[in-house]
This record gives structure tokens, sequence and C-alpha cells, in this order.
């Protein structure tokens, strides 16, 4: 029996142009540290440790500690210097990016009918950024972070995507078990969760030999949900 309805943000709750918001995200940010790293150093570091945040998670740290971890060695900074400039980019310049990206018209409908019909919610997102970025985005979708009993982060999460603790740890903190658990999105990766028994709705349409287990829009969600089909 389904408790609990993960979404991710981007591609199903929002739409928007990743490689376009990447450069923009890159193109406000970097100047921030150009008293410390050149604009072009600073953005594929940047990534690099992102990408060492996501794939070689340690155990009892943050996504955020590990990618600070992997950024002051490659840099030379500390994270008592480059800490307060990115906390001042997500407070200050973050929000601006909110043009590159519009809300799934269908998402604040499926989100509040599935509180109201008492499904725990939460935000599963691989977006690797601090909870007040993961926030920000979840206003772009029309909602609030109130919405969500959970909102995955940099820094209140261990694990990434693809790995499975990731979804371990999302039932963890909703308090339920990953098989009660039903994943909304749009990444055929995301599939993986199914290996934990994790229910998998997939938002578009998917190859024949991918397998969810349901496939649609989330208007099609909507119906399941009203159906009591979950």
């Amino acid at each position: 029996m389904i408790q609990a309805i993960l979404f991710n943000i981007e591609g199903t709750l929002t739409n928007v142009d990743t490689a376009d918001f990447m450069r923009n995200f890159l193109g406000i940010l970097a100047p921030r540290f150009a008293h410390l790293l050149s604009a072009d150093k600073f953005s594929k570091q940047l990534l690099k440790s992102m990408l060492t945040a996501q794939n070689e998670p340690k155990p009892g740290q943050t996504n955020m500690q590990t990618f600070y971890d992997d950024f002051i060695k490659a840099t030379g900074q500390s994270v008592q210097t480059l800490r307060p400039i990115f906390e001042e980019f997500y407070t200050s310049d973050f929000p601006a990016l909110r043009c590159l990206v519009t809300a799934n018209t269908q998402g604040v409908k499926v989100v509040e009918y599935a509180i109201q019909q008492g499904f725990l919610t939460a935000v599963a997102s691989n977006l690797l950024m601090p909870l007040t970025a993961m926030k920000e985005q979840v206003r772009w979708a029309g909602l609030t972070p109130e919405h969500f009993k959970v909102i995955s982060a940099l820094d209140n999460f261990h694990y990434c995507k693809p790995h499975l603790d990731f979804f371990r740890e999302v039932a963890e903190c909703l308090g339920v078990k990953p098989e009660s658990c039903l994943l909304v999105s749009e990444n055929k990766d995301d599939i993986v969760c199914q290996e934990l028994g994790m229910k998998m709705f997939f938002v578009g349409t998917l190859e024949l030999e991918t397998q969810a287990d349901y496939v649609g829009e989330l208007d099609d969600l909507f119906r399941l949900i009203s159906q009591g089909s979950l």
C-alpha cells in the first residue's frame, strides 16, 4: 500500500532547458569567486566536485561535506572562505534564474490532491544544490516548501541518485518503508528505485524494454489517486 509519493522537480514539476539553465547558473555564480579563481577554473571544478559528491559518497558525511572536501582539495581555498560566498549567491542571485523555468501546470493540482488524500509527499530530486536553492525551486513549481515533508538537498542528504541509499534515505526521513513509496519522475535512471520495492510512475513515454509500474502524464497520476488505484 502506497503511503508516500516522491516527486522529482526538474522535468516533472517544472520544465527547463537544463543546458541553458546551467550556463546561466555558472554565468552569475562564477563572477562571485573571480577574486579567488578564474571563471573557467571555477566552473570546471564546481561541476567536477558535484560529480564527486554524487558518485563517491562518504559514510557519515552529507553530500555538501563531500563536495567541499573535493573542491577545497582542488582549489586550495578554505570552507570558511567559500561557504559565505555560496550562501550569499543562493540567497541573493539564484532566485533570478526563475525566468528560465516554467511550472508544470498539473504539478500543483497533483501534489495538493495527494496531500488531501492523506499521502506523505517529498521532493526526491538529484539537483545538487543546498536546501535554500531546493526550496526556491519548489516555489518555481508553484508550490511551497511546506507542501513536502522531506526535500532532498546537498546539505541534508548523504547520498545522491542513482545510489539505492538515496531512496532508502528519503523513505527513512518520511518514516515509511521503500515499498510504501511511489516515485514520480521523468528520469529513466530513477527506475533503479524498483530494486528496493519502491513503485515508479514514469512521466512521459518509455521504450518497451524499460519497465515502470505506471507510465503517463501527471493527469494520469491524478486519476490513479482519485480512483484509489495506488
